[in-house]
């Protein structure tokens, strides 16, 4: 009896080591640092410290002009912060998903309007083969008087987020700061 206890409690303790450890843990992102990026010197945007962040140069530009990968394994969700080149948003958006490789078991497409800027969200989830899914959910907004747009998107392997990593997403998207300045791309 004494021995179950004892392996109780050691289990108990070891237990509550990985819910705190950030490696260990998918919830515990929560108490990580958040760190304020500066993205080409036109977003700022705030970012748990344990998302990578992989700026991808753009060699020849056409529609898009700029990108960073994010990829946070401590929550389990990657993404892209992009700079597009589009004049009519809703009409790529809507080619996007006719020419698409992928599956789509669900896919929405809906207007927002995210600090004074309006744009378009889309919420899917798609098969990759037979026993593989992904969702995703992409934030695209408009810069008024310019063609400028500014793509925010997150996935998943899995078919829905779960409400830690939509809180997340919730944070990293309302602390954007999209500069004015057109010039830095």
């Amino acid at each position: 009896m004494k021995k179950h206890i004892i392996l109780g409690v050691v289990l108990g303790f070891c237990l509550a080591l990985i819910m705190r450890n950030p490696i260990l843990s998918v919830n515990s992102y929560i108490n990580t640092k958040v760190l304020k990026h500066n993205l080409n010197n036109q977003l700022v945007l705030n970012l748990s410290e344990s998302t990578k962040v992989m700026e991808t140069p753009i060699i020849e530009r056409g529609q898009l002009l700029y990108s960073v990968y994010l990829n946070d394994q401590t929550i389990l969700i990657r993404g892209y912060i992009q700079i597009w080149n589009l004049d009519d948003l809703e009409n790529y958006l809507v080619n996007s998903k006719r020419i698409s490789t992928f599956d789509f078991h669900s896919y929405s497409l809906k207007p927002i309007k995210i600090a004074n800027e309006n744009g378009c969200l889309t919420e899917w989830t798609a098969s990759f083969g037979e026993s593989y899914r992904i969702s995703g959910v992409e934030y695209w907004l408009k810069k008024s008087d310019t063609s400028g747009v500014l793509r925010i998107s997150f996935f998943t392997d899995t078919t829905s987020f779960s409400k830690d990593q939509m809180s997340y997403i919730d944070k990293i998207i309302n602390s954007i700061t999209w500069s004015k300045y057109t010039n830095a791309i």
